[in-house]
């Protein structure tokens, strides 16, 4: 792959060209796009939730926490995802 260039598709375009990392929504869900891919602060009984490329994290006791450990948490994300592939 080293010897390919990757570039960037229409609809990854589109995703870049929107505001990167600008929460919008309300106290119950927000949502903001980290490296072109929607992720979502939302509230549940006691806490809030990260969620982000089908995986989540909760436990954060305010919009404010999740916010401020949403980059952080965007970045394990593609650490994890990095694990499920293997070489063919």
């Amino acid at each position: 792959m080293s010897e390919k260039e990757v570039e960037m598709s229409p609809s990854g375009e589109l995703n870049f060209k929107l505001p990167q990392q600008d929460w919008t929504g309300n106290e119950a869900i927000q949502s903001a796009y980290f490296a072109g891919q929607q992720m979502i602060i939302k509230r549940s009984d006691d806490d809030y939730e990260l969620h982000y490329l089908g995986l989540k994290v909760g436990g954060f006791e305010d919009i404010d926490d999740a916010k401020y450990n949403a980059p952080e948490f965007a970045r394990s994300i593609f650490q994890i995802l990095g694990e499920f592939i293997r070489d063919s």
